[in-house]
């Protein structure tokens, strides 16, 4: 029987418009057999078996986009990308590149997970949101998702900080899907959040939280909003004791994200100093580094202050 090349390059040219990902069920609805299809994902052929059920029109390695493409085609026609993945596509910078994808389908489904393609069974299925086809989850669910894979509280404390401070979600988002999500595996986003919502906005934050938490010191306003006599709000320092008049700054270009930002941190100081405040400024690296070398000199700010 001879071959049906102009078949073959309608099924071919159908799959260009695919991205080269199918599912076995798709191209024997582009007309093309099972046989023919096994061949060609064989050792010689052009193609090759990105997962079970799903091929990938070509032999070289899958970029990151065809990996997304083919754990939806896998995990079937509801399952929405979270984690990473869906992080990044929607703007998030500073993240560590992502390894296996994760994807999330309803509860009643038996699919398991499968070389690189994580599936979670969920009864909260999100509303998606659509790129370029792959439906992802919004930001909120898709840190939660992210943060409970996560094995050190620091790394959840990272992650959370990032998406805040960058405005990706708000702390209401994240407290309405943390409420909503499974207790297993989330003491740390419950942890990053309890920080976040008490005003800690940055790892360093958090860790001078710690460390003055067992210190026996007083414990400061965490951005607290400084007003003047005309009752105009001033300032937003970082930890803050009214009783003292004194607070402390946490400086970092890191933190800050940008030479602009770091400039207004000076410009910071200068005003609470004009203001009759005693600041006290210190690097990121301080805090984590020497937890009690920053708690001795807060407590001698604090003195100093009281002494006034």
């Amino acid at each position: 029987m001879p071959r049906r090349r102009p078949e073959l390059g309608r099924i071919l040219a159908a799959l260009d418009g695919m991205e080269r990902v199918a599912t076995h069920a798709q191209l024997c609805e582009l007309g093309m057999t099972k046989a023919t299809a096994m061949r060609r994902i064989g050792p010689d052929g052009p193609w090759q078996r990105l997962l079970p059920g799903v091929v990938l029109a070509h032999r070289g390695t899958p970029t990151r986009r065809e990996r997304l493409l083919g754990a939806l085609a896998y995990a079937g026609p509801d399952a929405v990308v979270s984690g990473a993945d869906a992080l990044l596509v929607l703007g998030v910078r500073e993240l560590e590149p992502p390894g296996d994808v994760l994807i999330l389908i309803k509860a009643e489904l038996q699919k398991s997970s499968f070389d690189y393609v994580r599936i979670e069974r969920t009864q909260r299925l999100p509303v998606s949101t659509t790129r370029r086809a792959i439906r992802y989850a919004p930001p909120a669910r898709a840190l939660m998702d992210l943060c409970r894979h996560q094995p050190a509280v620091a790394n959840v404390r990272a992650l959370v900080a990032t998406v805040v401070q960058q405005g990706h979600c708000g702390v209401d988002d994240l407290a309405t899907e943390l409420a909503e999500a499974p207790r297993q595996r989330s003491a740390g986003a419950r942890q990053a959040l309890a920080e976040v919502a008490d005003g800690v906005r940055s790892i360093a934050e958090a860790r001078a939280r710690d460390a003055l938490s067992r210190s026996g010191l007083p414990a400061p306003r965490w951005n607290a909003r400084l007003v003047d006599a005309d009752g105009v709000t001033f300032l937003t320092p970082d930890a803050w004791w009214p009783d003292h008049g004194a607070a402390i700054e946490i400086d970092s270009r890191k933190w800050h994200l940008s030479p602009e930002a770091w400039a207004r941190t000076q410009r910071r100081q200068r005003l609470l100093t004009a203001h009759g405040v005693m600041v006290m400024a210190f690097a990121p690296n301080e805090i984590i580094e020497d937890p009690k070398g920053f708690v001795r000199e807060v407590r001698a700010l604090l003195r100093a202050a009281a002494g006034r």
